[in-house]
């Protein structure tokens, strides 16, 4: 045991459910030991840590716009009319979601780059 570079040892209990899924991963990862597919996941794979919170602002814009979409769309229906200023709410809102998408976009694309090293 002294010659081994590798002297700490790690235990984990799964259900049965896990450790099939572990298993089946292990499988794809063409790993033949529990160990080497440990290693290799915690070695060689990056880690990253996720804000949702734009996905969650971007999740109440959609929200709020398809409601007022909605209450449009029904009022039209109701009376044949549509105002200029409920078209240009919209518009507004609208405009609104698709600055917010084009933000994330740029945000994940930079940390995609950074992650690939260009």
């Amino acid at each position: 045991m002294d010659n081994r570079k590798r002297k700490n040892q790690l235990k984990i209990y799964l259900t049965d459910e896990e450790k099939k899924f572990f298993e089946k991963k292990m499988k794809l990862a063409n790993c033949k030991t529990m160990s080497h597919f440990l290693r290799k996941c915690v070695l060689e794979k990056e880690i990253y840590v996720v804000d949702l919170e734009p996905f969650r602002d971007l999740q109440w814009l959609l929200s709020n716009a398809t409601n007022n979409i909605n209450q449009i769309a029904k009022a039209t229906n109701t009376t044949g009319v549509i105002y200029k200023n409920e078209i240009e709410s919209m518009n507004k809102q609208i405009e609104k979601l698709s600055r917010e998408i084009w933000q994330i976009h740029s945000l994940l694309l930079n940390k995609s780059k950074e992650s690939s090293g260009d």
